[in-house]
């Protein structure tokens, strides 16, 4: 998580990794508009928000209005005391782990718990101030925050995985009494279109690949960009990205890829999705299943 400071009196918002960088850049931005504030003062305008430089999308897709909107907005319709929330992945579910920290520290929320569906979630909700238990120590959940890589509008389907955690994060968010996709109007798609991220046991990748050509998708190796070699999921396994042109039959895609021996999971969210947190330009819809 980095740290933001905000003024709305004097229009000023800066941001930082660490809070005495952003104390610094707040200390300039004040300065240059003749605005006198203490440091403790300065402390009480900055909140946690997430880093740009953890989350695939960049400064881009985090600080995009839509995004932040929707986050921060699916956080305060619906998480409630007592709950334990899955937290998922994603630029706009980022700032919905944010906001769920926020209101814990602030005292308007109490006695939450978390599961994160990923080590980016688990590391955001951690810096965040969210307590946190392990997978294993539930087995249901009130509810589940999560991103997706492309959602329909038609069915109460996603396709996830870009990340390349979609094994946990299907568990996390078939656990859950309601599983809500945070994400933007751009991610919308009819028929589903996104590559389909596929967890595969490494010496079967061939074998694999043969099989769901015969099935009517192009698999293609993930590979890592900050590194040589392919990605490998914290299960220990690759992930093909498999194009098969658009999904008419979304249901008949996820059946024969489960036929598939050497698959470990898949990326499509078949008939999960309870409700959609749209961040649009100036508001936010939602979308009931």
């Amino acid at each position: 998580m980095a740290k933001e400071f905000t003024d709305d009196d004097n229009d000023i918002q800066v941001w930082a990794e660490s809070e005495a960088d952003t104390i610094e850049k707040a200390r300039e931005e004040l300065d240059a508009a003749d605005v006198e504030m203490s440091d403790e003062e300065i402390e009480d305008h900055i909140e946690v928000i997430p880093s740009p430089n953890r989350i695939k999308s960049g400064a881009d897709g985090v600080f995009d209005a839509r995004r932040r909107r929707g986050g921060i907005r699916t956080a305060q319709d619906l998480i409630e005391d007592g709950m334990d929330v899955g937290l998922g992945t994603g630029s706009t579910t980022a700032w919905a782990v944010a906001e769920i920290g926020r209101m814990i520290r602030h005292g308007e929320l109490e006695d939450v718990r978390g599961v994160a569906t990923s080590l980016q979630s688990h590391e955001l909700a951690k810096e965040a101030g969210i307590p946190l238990v392990n997978l294993d120590a539930v087995t249901e959940l009130d509810i589940t925050i999560d991103g997706a890589d492309q959602y329909s509008e038609d069915e109460p389907t996603v396709i996830k995985g870009g990340g390349g955690a979609h094994a946990r994060e299907k568990v996390v968010d078939a656990m859950a009494d309601q599983l809500v996709i945070a994400t933007d109007e751009e991610k919308a798609t009819d028929p589903l279109d996104f590559p389909v991220p596929v967890e595969v046991m490494p010496d079967a990748r061939e074998v694999v690949s043969k099989d769901i050509r015969e099935v009517g998708g192009e698999p293609e190796l993930r590979m890592a960009v900050k590194k040589d070699g392919p990605v490998f999921t914290a299960n220990g396994n690759l992930v093909l990205d498999v194009d098969f042109g658009g999904l008419d039959d979304t249901a008949g895609t996820a059946r024969d890829l489960e036929k598939i021996p050497g698959i470990l999971e898949h990326g499509i969210f078949l008939d999960m999705v309870d409700t959609v947190y749209l961040g649009t330009e100036d508001d936010v819809d939602v979308l009931e299943f």
